[in-house]
């Protein structure tokens, strides 16, 4: 009897993919590891070392996880569970920290001024403001200019 009938079937593409993934891991792992830490490190804002540093942590913690897979025992009762869940919720506030910088900021003299050419109503005198630093408003008590009629052309 050969060792491949031992095995089930159903779980040789499982295995298959499960080796094909550690083999993409391995060659991530040689590359990242052909630099010191250090060198990499360095060539970094605060942002990118945050991530490496959560990214790695994430790594080692699913590696342990998928090790104590493999030999049957459960990841549930060593805590690597809590640790990854832990690593996940930094990484969202990291991404919370990116998506804020990139945010746009709102300017508040166009905000107010559509504010208020929202609530003008025809027939009143629109709301200006009032001379100064704009901050107040006020209502224009400059005559009201006739309006131009506009003429049709017939084409």
């Amino acid at each position: 009897m050969s060792p491949s009938e031992d095995f089930p079937e159903e779980l040789s593409d499982t295995v298959k993919n499960f080796h094909g993934s550690l083999g993409d891991l391995q060659s991530k792992l040689d590359l990242m590891l052909s630099q010191p830490r250090t060198d990499l490190y360095d060539k970094l804002d605060p942002m990118g070392k945050a991530k490496m540093d959560l990214v790695s942590a994430y790594a080692i913690n699913s590696l342990f996880w998928m090790l104590l897979k493999t030999m049957g025992e459960n990841p549930g009762a060593a805590d690597v569970k809590k640790e990854l869940d832990r690593v996940k919720e930094a990484m969202m506030r990291c991404k919370e920290i990116q998506d804020r910088a990139k945010r746009g900021r709102v300017d508040q003299g166009a905000a107010k001024r559509l504010v208020s050419s929202g609530l003008w109503e025809p027939g009143k005198s629109k709301i200006r403001p009032v001379a100064g630093d704009g901050s107040e408003v006020g209502h224009g008590d400059e005559q009201e200019l006739p309006r131009k009629k506009i003429k049709q052309f017939d084409v």
